[in-house]
């Protein structure tokens, strides 16, 4: 029987940018079948209308911090997270990736564009490069993402979200215990330890 682990995040988030390489080791560390939830914050009852100036200070503080450590780069855009960028094609293509097979490669790709380079990542130029870079036609890509089936599987994903308490990313469920964070992903690794889940 496989020990489904849900991990909940978005593009949107600095420091799901900063742990995405860290959530990708769940699945090869441990005995699970991870399943990755985009989500969208912009739909949700999160994110910017409820952060203050000084919250908002503190995150960039913390996660330019954080980046230094790891020695990756992070740039936010002027007047981040007011000005941000439209996520909604971001979140519809993470699905259709996942379709393909090509999640972990999306989600790298699309993290680099928002953190690293701080582009918008809805260019048409960047489009066509991304479908180029995971060999799959524009044409298609652009069908798949605009279909109804998938901006409709969105909204499930933000709704069931919502039920589960997801309140902030990123978020790890397992058995539907819900692990918040960066210590939230240490706790959630303590915990899949305990079940005997690690791999030899």
């Amino acid at each position: 029987m496989d020990h489904i682990v849900e991990i909940f995040y978005s593009f949107q988030s600095p420091y799901c940018y900063l742990t995405i390489d860290r959530l990708t080791q769940l699945g090869e560390k441990f005995d699970i079948k991870a399943i990755w939830q985009p989500y969208m914050i912009k739909a949700s009852n999160i994110g910017n209308a409820q952060m203050s100036d000084d919250q908002i200070s503190y995150i960039k503080e913390d996660a330019t911090r954080l980046a230094a450590k790891q020695g990756l780069p992070l740039n936010f855009i002027e007047r981040w997270p007011y000005n941000e960028f439209d996520p909604e094609k971001s979140i519809r293509g993470a699905l259709v990736a996942s379709d393909l097979g090509m999640l972990y490669e999306y989600n790298i790709k699309m993290f680099q564009r928002w953190w690293d380079t701080a582009e918008d990542p809805n260019e048409q130029s960047f489009i066509i490069e991304l479908c180029d870079d995971l060999d799959v036609d524009p044409n298609e890509y652009s069908g798949r993402i605009n279909s109804s089936d998938v901006r409709d599987r969105v909204r499930g994903l933000t709704k069931r979200a919502r039920t589960l308490g997801i309140f902030d990313i990123p978020m790890i469920l397992i058995n539907k215990e819900r692990f918040y964070g960066i210590q939230g992903i240490i706790d959630a690794e303590n915990k899949l330890a305990e079940l005997g889940l690690k791999k030899a």
